[in-house]
């Protein structure tokens, strides 16, 4: 088994982007500047920071200081802001390099901090609810106001009951006269004011230690939620981007984007304002980070590359992996587009005859042969290439114990093919378990892929996808293979996909749940849209999501319109999950809680698929929703 964490051994070849960035973090001319390095969920982002902060603060790196906060471990803290200024502040007075030189300036900057704190609280929590309360005579909302300046300033103040009573005493009545003065004074100018002093402050500290430059690391900034994403950007802009430093913010861009939405976006937008809208959104980010860097999706060779190291590092010794890798550093300086692959390996630990290397042989053997099937399905993410070979070696492992003589590179199609395509994965399962483990089905589409010509059964009514196609060409074929086997070690995923909770992208997490809380039909529409950003393997979790948000929910038409408007949206995929979840309420709950107001939206479905209209025909004919379907239907 692998880890999921970040590493600072390169096994991607990524060394050259990180070399690209520091380039920049270190160039005087253009500091202060802020770099996204921007990629999908499990792309590397992580690892090529640690590989920045390893290598700024590398002996010889003098006159460069390099700190690394993680954005999403102080999600839970109160004021986004100034937990992140705090954090930094604190890094820097804790710095071997620069620390002892600036104690005293980080601790008044520290002080400036709480105080920033301390005055938003108090805006937010107690100036405007007492007002609110003593404007509107509400008691029970001062208690509450009291109860929040407890939280934050300790045990120190009256009881409820005590401000009550002083509130309305000449002397309560004059702090209350002060408070509307707060609310009422120019909050911007004074904020104003503030920033523009902590800039200075802060940049006198700078200079101090003498540094060139000042590189800060953010990461994971996109597991946080929306509002905390735009709170860190934005004290970024403000009070620390001053000259000397560099930002680096590690992030999924589109969900960046998305959280610049939530933020700024009117609840009800028209259609016809989405592409304005887009275009602000792109200013807006553009302005929070300067130079955007995507990494690139791994390659094949470069997949090949990966499974072969992840290989190496596990099942060889310490002393025959470093080999291997000062070997592969030493071959990727001279050639960027080729595999360091299963005949490199072998050339180096043939010298050693010994059981364990043979099996890496073996190992490495296979991973040649089905790097280009993970590559076409994973789209070169490297964690999910590590956790497919994770899942991929359990089964194989549970092969063994059961006795099953199977072949890795049929498993790992068939792997793929659980991974791009849940629904269809469901299907191919179905047809094998009817035909004794040889579905004929899968013949039909081999047949039909290879030639790329003639029309497919209805029976195979939305596999002609192009995803599902290249999956079909690729080799080994499964005509002549009894899948019963491969199927019977993969039982547990046909319920808990590998598509599990914990394999659901941030992106995939905003996405459905903007979709899941439209408010209109109109708001709908557009929150769907956003499907198209997603990769098909994205999609693939987010549409078993609302399956089962429905399976959860069988009586609610919100589901169900949802799952009709991404149909309607040429998402077929959508329609096959429909279909399956729609079977278990009929057959295992009860079709009657399907309520009777989708039934027009059924109908004009059934007018497309056939087998869908099959299924709704079987519905109860005594439930609510059979006899409005029956009305419906007449009315074709």
């Amino acid at each position: 088994m692998w880890s999921d964490n970040e590493t600072d051994k390169d096994l991607l070849g990524f060394k050259v982007h990180a070399e690209l960035i520091k380039s920049v973090l270190t160039n005087e001319r253009i500091l202060p500047v802020s770099v996204g390095v921007f990629g999908d969920w499990g792309s590397g982002k992580s690892s090529i920071m640690k590989m920045l902060e390893q290598d700024l603060n590398a002996v010889g790196q003098e006159d460069t200081a390099c700190i690394y906060f993680n954005g999403w471990t102080f999600e839970g803290y109160d004021d986004a802001k100034a937990s992140l200024i705090e954090e930094i502040l604190v890094k820097l007075k804790e710095n071997e390099k620069i620390g002892p030189k600036i104690k005293d300036d980080v601790g008044r900057l520290l002080k400036s901090v709480d105080w920033l704190r301390a005055a938003s609280f108090m805006m937010k929590n107690i100036a405007k609810p007492a007002l609110l309360a003593y404007a509107t005579g509400g008691a029970s909302l001062i208690v509450d106001v009291v109860d929040k300046a407890k939280d934050f300033f300790g045990n120190t103040l009256e009881n409820s009951g005590e401000l009550i009573k002083k509130i309305d005493t000449d002397e309560g009545k004059g702090i209350v006269s002060e408070l509307k003065k707060i609310i009422r004074k120019d909050n911007n100018n004074d904020i104003s004011t503030v920033v523009r002093k902590f800039r200075h402050d802060f940049e006198k500290t700078i200079n101090k230690t003498g540094l060139k430059s000042l590189v800060i690391l953010i990461d994971d900034l996109d597991r946080c939620n929306p509002e905390r994403i735009i709170d860190n950007l934005e004290a970024i802009k403000l009070f620390l981007n001053v000259p000397k430093t560099a930002f680096i913010i590690g992030a999924d861009e589109r969900i960046v984007r998305h959280a610049i939405e939530c933020r700024y976006k009117t609840p009800n937008i028209h259609s016809s304002e989405i592409d304005q809208y887009k275009g602000i959104v792109t200013d807006y980010l553009e302005k929070l980070i300067q130079v955007p860097y995507r990494l690139p999706r791994l390659s094949n060779a470069d997949v090949e590359t990966y499974m072969t190291l992840l290989f190496c590092l596990r099942d060889l010794s310490d002393a025959d992996f470093k080999v291997i890798y000062d070997e592969f550093v030493r071959f990727r300086e001279q050639d960027r587009h080729s595999s360091f692959s299963y005949e490199k390996v072998k050339g180096l630990v043939n010298g050693k005859k010994n059981a364990r290397n043979k099996e890496v042989e073996q190992q490495l053997l296979m991973v040649k042969q089905i790097a280009p099937m993970v590559t076409n399905g994973l789209k070169g993410n490297p964690r999910q290439i590590k956790r497919f070979l994770n899942t991929f070696t359990l089964r194989l492992d549970l092969a063994e114990v059961a006795k099953f003589d199977l072949d890795e590179k049929t498993l790992a199609k068939l792997m793929v093919l659980e991974y791009i395509a849940l629904g269809r994965f469901k299907e191919l399962c179905d047809w094998q378990q009817m035909q004794n483990g040889k579905p004929k089905q899968i013949i039909e589409l081999e047949n039909y892929a290879q030639k790329s010509n003639g029309k497919l059964s209805s029976e195979l009514q939305g596999w002609d996808e192009d995803i599902i196609l290249k999956w079909a060409r690729m080799q080994p074929s499964l005509q002549d293979i009894n899948l019963m086997d491969y199927y019977w070690i993969s039982r547990d995923k046909l319920e808990n996909t590998i598509n599990a909770e914990a394999m659901v992208s941030q992106i995939v997490r905003l996405i459905h749940k903007s979709i899941s809380t439209f408010t209109t039909q109109s708001s709908l529409k557009s929150e769907i849209q956003k499907i198209n950003q997603l990769l098909d393997n994205e999609r693939t979790v987010l549409f078993n999501m609302i399956g089962s948000d429905l399976l959860d929910h069988p009586d609610d038409d919100r589901c169900y319109s949802i799952i009709h408007s991404i149909i309607d949206n040429n998402h077929s995929e959508m329609m096959v999950i429909y279909k399956e979840v729609l079977f278990r309420i009929k057959e295992r709950i009860k079709d009657s809680l399907i309520p009777p107001s989708v039934a027009l939206g059924m109908k004009d479905l059934a007018k497309k698929d056939a087998s869908f209209l099959t299924l709704i025909n079987s519905f109860n004919t005594t439930s609510r929703i059979s006899k409005a379907l029956k009305v419906q239907l007449k009315k074709q």
